[in-house]
């Protein structure tokens, strides 16, 4: 008796009035794809090359407590601060 293993289902969510609907995407971890990571060291070596470098700005997200918390703790997990998994984050999304 061969059993196969089924195919994921897309997550499903539930509303106030009980209807269900399909999850919106969530970012599971602060894991970047390892090509993400390449494609974003070559962007940087040729920017550098061609032109000067980019002006930093600030930019202010607007995040709730529960989400705050959330990012810290995931952030100690691997040993940053709460600002710099923000902006590895960002840079992840950016490079898409």
């Amino acid at each position: 008796m061969t059993t196969s293993t089924p195919s994921p289902r897309p997550a499903l969510t539930r509303h106030g009035d009980g209807s269900v609907i399909p999850a919106a995407p969530h970012l599971s971890s602060l894991a970047v794809d390892a090509a993400a990571v390449v494609k974003s060291a070559k962007k940087a070596r040729k920017r550098a090359k061609n032109k000067p470098a980019d002006d930093t700005v600030n930019l202010t997200v607007v995040l709730s407590k529960r989400d705050r918390k959330r990012l810290r703790r995931r952030a100690e997990d691997y040993g940053w601060t709460a600002e710099e998994a923000a902006a590895h984050v960002l840079r992840a999304w950016a490079d898409d």
